[in-house]
């Protein structure tokens, strides 16, 4: 008849020496070598401190319904703007167009997703070069509150006279330094057009740690007979922003755990077969007992 088994109890061999010895030096220095090994392996692999992340998100965009236009021909130019004092400085220039804006929010999700504008103004001069600039205001709230106006620049020269221009792009966020994690940022949640020279302007907005701008424009120039009419017609989709941040102190925290704790688990297991084969062959000398392990020993533990 065959034979089962209903409890097994391990057999425990102990290995015991005075807090003075060669067996207590080498069982420190085992203790030793897990605990700081690990964290050395982890940091000279780069990457244990994290200094920065990136996150993604949608920011909440919209038209302000404010712009600035410039157009050129080789003999004079024309320009308009929604602000009353450029209006006023730039007078003999000034020529009022006919807007149509529409912004959509194309997946129902809250945010609006890009803007859809055409602007046309009367001229009888052959115009070579257009700037028209949109300024915008811009929200990201998951990582840190930031609100602030942007622009969006769309400049094209041409050598052949134009009768219109077509323009697609992205509104994407730019930044020169890392944005900090849970702060508000109002800074620059103010008025651009401060000053009405357009080179001044650029250079006060370029200045800035982060903004927007026009990328992955491409253009359409519309060349040929003339009605008297310059049409422009853009669309200008808001992207999701690419967001880095400096990481809080927690987070630091728990990646370099993550990181310490993977490797700590290959070290304790080396040091386990590394002390079984140092007191099972005697290498250290210590006393040897054996017993049976009980249920009273685990409670202990």
């Amino acid at each position: 008849m065959a034979l089962l088994t209903f409890h097994s109890t391990p057999l425990v061999q102990e290995y015991q020496s005075t807090w003075i010895s060669r067996a207590s030096f080498f069982a420190c220095l085992c203790f030793l070598v897990c605990a700081f090994a690990p964290f050395l392996v982890a940091y000279s692999s780069h990457g244990f401190w994290v200094k920065h992340h990136v996150h993604r998100e949608k920011p909440n965009v919209s038209f302000k319904y404010q712009a600035l236009l410039l157009a050129r021909s080789p003999t004079s130019e024309i320009t308009w703007s929604t602000f009353a004092e450029y209006n006023l400085l730039n007078s003999q220039y000034l020529h009022f167009p006919s807007i149509t804006v529409s912004e959509r929010d194309e997946n129902d999700d809250g945010f609006m997703d890009g803007l859809d504008l055409k602007l046309e103004f009367e001229s009888n001069e052959t115009i070579n070069f257009i700037n028209m600039i949109l300024i915008f205001s811009y929200r990201l709230k998951d990582i840190s509150t930031i609100n602030m106006e942007s622009l969006g620049v769309i400049q094209y020269d041409s050598g052949i006279p134009l009768t219109g221009l077509h323009f697609v792009g992205d509104l994407q966020w730019v930044q020169k330094r890392m944005v900090e994690f849970r702060q508000t940022d109002n800074r620059y949640n103010q008025t651009i057009v401060r000053q009405f020279e357009i080179s001044d302007l650029l250079r006060a907005y370029n200045a800035r740690d982060y903004g927007t701008e026009l990328r992955n424009g491409h253009y359409l120039p519309i060349h040929g007979p003339s009605d008297g009419l310059v049409r422009i017609h853009t669309y200008i989709r808001y992207t999701e922003a690419m967001l880095e941040y400096a990481p809080g102190l927690w987070n630091v925290l728990k990646w370099a755990w993550i990181q310490y704790a993977s490797v700590l688990l290959v070290f304790v297991y080396a040091m386990g077969v590394i002390k079984n084969v140092v007191f099972s062959q005697q290498m250290v000398p210590t006393w040897n007992e054996k017993r049976i392990k009980t249920v009273a020993d685990d409670s202990r533990h």
